[in-house]
C-alpha cells in the first residue's frame, strides 16, 4: 500500500529520529525537505538570501513543491513515503517570521499528503533534547513562548492529527507511529492515485 505521510512539529520533538526509524523499520522511501540534494547547500542558500524572510520562505517553498513532485512519483511506483517537514511547516513558520506572502496559495499545487501529522512532546522535554543535541539558531526562536504557541497553533491548525510523543523512547515512537497511521489513514483516497 502506497501512501505520503508527512511529520510536521517544533524543532526537537523527533521529526527526523522519527521518520528514519519509520522508514527504515517498514521501508517506506525518507525524504525531507529539503531534499538530499539541497540540504547540504541550505546553510549557504539561506545566508546568501540575507535577512529578506521572504526569499527564505519561497526558497523553502520551492523546495516543498520539488520534494512533493518527487513524492508523487514514487508513490506512482507504489512506494510509502514519509516525509520530515512539508507544507504546514513551511507556512507556520514563516508566518511567525513576518511573511505576509500568501505561501497557502502558493503550495496549492504542492502534492498532498494522505495523512500530516503533527508530533508534540512537553515543553521541558523537548527543550532537553534542544540544549542535548547543541541548539542551532533555529531552535532559539522556538525557545520564545510567543513564537512557539503561534507556530504551534498554526500546526495544529493545517495538521490532520496530532501525536504526542512525551517519555516514548525511540521504539515506542515508532510503534505510536505506526498506530496513528493504521487509524487515520483513509484508504479510499489511496487507491484513486
Amino acid at each position: 500500500m502506497s501512501f505520503f505521510i508527512a511529520l510536521e512539529g517544533l524543532d526537537g520533538v523527533g521529526k527526523s529520529t522519527l521518520a528514519r526509524r519509520y522508514a527504515q523499520q517498514y521501508g517506506h522511501q525518507l525524504m525531507t525537505t529539503p531534499g538530499a540534494e539541497l540540504l547540504p547547500l541550505r546553510t549557504d542558500i539561506i545566508n546568501g538570501l540575507g535577512n529578506s524572510q521572504s526569499a527564505k520562505a519561497l526558497f523553502y517553498a520551492a523546495v516543498v513543491q520539488a520534494e512533493g513532485e518527487k513524492a508523487r512519483e514514487f508513490i506512482q511506483q507504489g512506494q510509502a513515503v514519509i516525509m520530515d517537514r512539508y507544507r504546514a511547516s513551511t507556512i507556520a513558520y514563516a508566518h511567525e517570521r513576518g511573511v505576509t506572502l500568501d505561501l497557502t496559495s502558493i503550495l496549492t499545487q504542492a502534492y498532498a499528503p494522505h495523512l500530516s501529522i503533527l508530533l508534540t512532546l512537553n515543553e521541558d522535554e523537548r527543550q532537553q533534547r534542544l540544549h542535548k543535541r547543541g541548539t542551532t539558531a533555529e531552535d532559539i526562536e522556538t525557545l520564545n513562548p510567543d513564537f512557539r504557541s503561534s507556530v504551534l497553533t498554526r500546526l495544529q491548525s493545517m495538521c490532520d492529527i496530532e501525536l504526542d510523543l512525551t517519555q516514548a523512547s525511540e521504539a515506542e515512537a515508532v510503534l505510536l507511529l505506526k498506530q496513528c497511521i493504521a487509524a487515520n489513514i483513509v484508504y479510499q483516497d489511496i487507491k484513486s492515485i
